[in-house]
């Protein structure tokens, strides 16, 4: 099932790529190689039971910020992947009518609408802004998409790294406002061996 989509996103990556050659002059996510780690991270963190149907259940909490749901599930760890033991760290986006901790405690199938992931990949992925790799997956675990430039992309990779930090925007712009130069919101997550 997820090699018969990643020929697909590969396919579509290609047409997409030739289209944004003559509109984009840097292309920063969706590219075949981040389609192909994204798999390969959701294959790792599915036998981690991190995402999927088997996922252990963490505390939910009320998040309440786009683009991810107004109810959150955070699950963290090294992970290896690839042979690089890296960081990742998921948020469970959760939404829908009349949802609260509470509903989402009792059904999460019923809320989930999808993972949100960055995982630190090896030095020299993206120096500028801490080697993370970003990753949006639909509830069922394949890659979400986004419209850029009239071109639809996977949303996988450095998203969406500008030429500089000011044209950086998506998931690198909104994390590098977060306190403490590690790119992460929440004080409970403690990236191992980062020193601001």
């Amino acid at each position: 099932m997820h090699i018969q989509l990643l020929l697909k996103c590969l396919l579509l990556s290609a047409a997409v790529l030739t289209s944004l050659s003559t509109t984009a002059s840097v292309v920063s996510f969706g590219l075949a190689e981040d389609l192909r780690f994204a798999t390969q991270l959701w294959q790792r963190m599915e036998t981690a039971k991190m995402v999927g149907p088997r996922a252990t259940a963490q505390e939910p909490f009320f998040g309440g910020a786009k683009p991810h749901g107004m109810i959150l599930e955070l699950a963290f760890q090294l992970l290896d992947v690839e042979g690089h033991e890296g960081f990742v760290v998921v948020k469970k986006n959760y939404d829908g009518n009349n949802i609260s901790v509470e509903a989402v405690k009792k059904n999460r199938a019923a809320y989930l609408l999808s993972y949100t992931v960055m995982f630190q990949r090896a030095a020299g992925y993206d120096t500028q802004n801490n080697n993370w790799f970003w990753v949006k997956y639909d509830k069922n675990g394949e890659l979400m998409q986004k419209m850029v430039n009239g071109n639809v992309l996977s949303i996988a990779g450095r998203v969406a790294k500008g030429e500089t930090p000011e044209e950086n925007g998506g998931c690198i712009y909104c994390h590098s406002s977060a306190g403490g130069g590690d790119y992460i919101f929440y004080p409970q997550i403690q990236l191992p061996g980062f020193r601001p």
